[in-house]
């Protein structure tokens, strides 16, 4: 991404919060009002948001925008309360102003034709695949997610997936809700179906396991990586992914040339 275009797609904005609910035992939904983010962000991008009130919390967080609303101006975060930061989302009541820098980084691409279509995600990992879901129901693509969570208590989400009429499969770790068991697990089943790209994001260790997998099938595709960013939009090279080109290993910048990336594409260190 040149210069000009990183900077006309970097806006700093106000959003005003509308809701926020809490899905589980640890992930919250925060739905924010801004009609520029609502209906100019993509699936698969993110925004960077200022914790206020924390003169302790210099550097903002990236969340990714798991769902838009453009006709009501509104856009939808999910975020794991880990730290002070996210504890302090937490307290984020309905009115309150929100400092955001976005829509950033780079989003999945649409299939051009109706086509079959698999998402895998894991954790917080999911929540980036709801508009994503929405997008490609609205082209007639035919779906199937495959979704992990540690445990019952940690499972989110599934109720979006299934209102979108998309297949949905379920595991957790341990077998209390769902399939027992990680998404490695039942993988194999669903690549035995007529998959024609798949669209992953999920912590690393998941990635490590099941993009050689969806590769060893010859399933084309795209993978949204995570990793801690310092400032969301280049500069800090913090957050840096090994990308093949052209035979060669390169860096690049998780903020801008990603998150997502082709799935072939992506070296990730200890791979099976």
């Amino acid at each position: 991404m040149t210069k000009d275009k990183r900077e006309k797609s970097c806006l700093h904005i106000t959003a005003t919060v509308v809701k926020n609910t809490r899905l589980c035992s640890e992930h919250y939904s925060l739905t924010l009002k801004n009609d520029i983010l609502a209906n100019t962000t993509k699936p698969g991008q993110f925004v960077n948001l200022r914790i206020d009130g924390r003169d302790d919390l210099l550097l903002r967080r990236p969340f990714s925008v798991a769902m838009t609303r453009p006709a009501q101006s509104l856009f939808e975060i999910v975020y794991r309360v880990v730290g002070q930061g996210t504890r302090t989302m937490t307290g984020l009541s309905r009115g309150k102003k929100v400092d955001l820098i976005g829509p950033l980084g780079t989003g999945f691409h649409l299939p051009e034709e109706s086509t079959n279509c698999l998402l895998v995600g894991g954790g917080v990992g999911v929540a980036p695949l709801w508009g994503l879901a929405a997008q490609l129901s609205k082209k007639k693509n035919r779906i199937v997610a495959l979704l992990g969570f540690r445990s019952s208590d940690k499972v989110f989400g599934e109720d979006i997936f299934r209102k979108l009429r998309v297949e949905t499969i379920v595991t957790t770790d341990d077998g209390s809700y769902g399939l027992k068991g990680f998404v490695s697990d039942h993988l194999g089943k669903v690549l035995n179906r007529p998959i024609d790209h798949a669209y992953v994001c999920g912590p690393n260790p998941m990635l490590k396991t099941i993009l050689p997998m969806i590769r060893k099938a010859g399933i084309k595709g795209e993978v949204s990586l995570e990793e801690r960013m310092g400032c969301g939009y280049g500069v800090c090279l913090s957050c840096v992914a090994n990308i093949i080109e052209d035979g060669v290993v390169e860096k690049k910048r998780i903020c801008t040339e990603g998150p997502v990336f082709d799935l072939e594409h992506v070296v990730l260190s200890d791979e099976p």
